[in-house]
């Protein structure tokens, strides 16, 4: 299929000089690099403000994954995760300031879905020119936090009625659930929209960039814990991270055509 890269209109030439608001919606640290970190870098260097939004704090990644509890625990990753989402943010080309956390326990965002879409509300409230929208797909992603992510940021913006190009990543298939050896899902509540199109961005000019955005995450790509015999990002799905030069995002048919 033909990347979306360098099929930009006129008008997306425009808003990009006058510096488009986008939105990555990331279910926890590390998500938002593995879906996103390319297209997020090739934005910034095109001028668009970029402001990536936590829904999790990402402190379970050890206990749920590998059983280990203690250094860190819990409650030390959660500080050490955002400090790692600041430096991935710097290392996109964003800043660490654009990082925003709204701090949901990890795996248990199902539990805190009244909170967690007052404050996906809040955000697009100030955000009502956001241009793009970046989230995890509400029906095809897996996991719970990634998918109700998803569902949720959707629906609150269509109760604010804005309309941006909405562009839904996949992080969480069968695939990566057997690579984690972790399984937390939660029924999708819709269908999967029949008449969306998978496309795909070149992010060969900006792969070091979305590496070295990786590798800020080092609690999920390296041996952090003493007790550690492997990372929490498994080598096969770290493999397939450092080796892509595409990203790829389900868009709306009307969506793929307008472009």
């Amino acid at each position: 299929m033909m990347p979306l890269l360098g099929m930009w209109t006129a008008a997306d030439r425009e808003a990009r000089r006058e510096g488009a608001r986008v939105l990555v919606f990331s279910p926890h640290p590390d998500d938002e690099v593995i879906a996103c970190g390319g297209t997020i870098a090739r934005l910034a260097a095109e001028g668009a403000r970029v402001g990536v939004v936590f829904a999790t704090d990402g402190a379970m990644s050890h206990a749920a994954v590998l059983d280990i509890h203690t250094e860190p625990t819990p409650a030390e990753l959660r500080v050490i995760r955002r400090e790692e989402a600041r430096g991935a943010a710097k290392a996109m080309g964003i800043g660490a300031e654009a990082a925003r956390f709204l701090d949901y326990p990890d795996t248990q965002l199902a539990e805190h879905l009244p909170e967690f879409r007052r404050d996906v509300l809040e955000v697009l409230r100030t955000n009502r020119d956001v241009a793009q929208v970046y989230l995890p797909h509400e029906v095809r992603e897996l996991n719970a936090d990634h998918r109700l992510t998803g569902e949720t940021v959707v629906s609150c913006l269509a109760e604010l009625g804005l309309e941006p190009e909405v562009f839904r990543y996949v992080v969480w298939d069968e695939r990566t659930e057997d690579e984690f050896g972790f399984v937390n899902r939660n029924p999708a509540a819709g269908q999967t929209d029949t008449a969306e199109q998978l496309v795909s961005f070149d992010i060969t000019p900006y792969v070091e960039r979305k590496h070295a955005a990786f590798r800020e995450h080092r609690t999920q790509v390296e041996l952090f814990a003493p007790g550690q015999t492997r990372a929490v990002v498994p080598p096969p799905f770290q493999e397939r991270v450092f080796a892509a030069r595409t990203e790829e995002f389900w868009v709306t048919a009307a969506q793929k055509d307008h472009r």
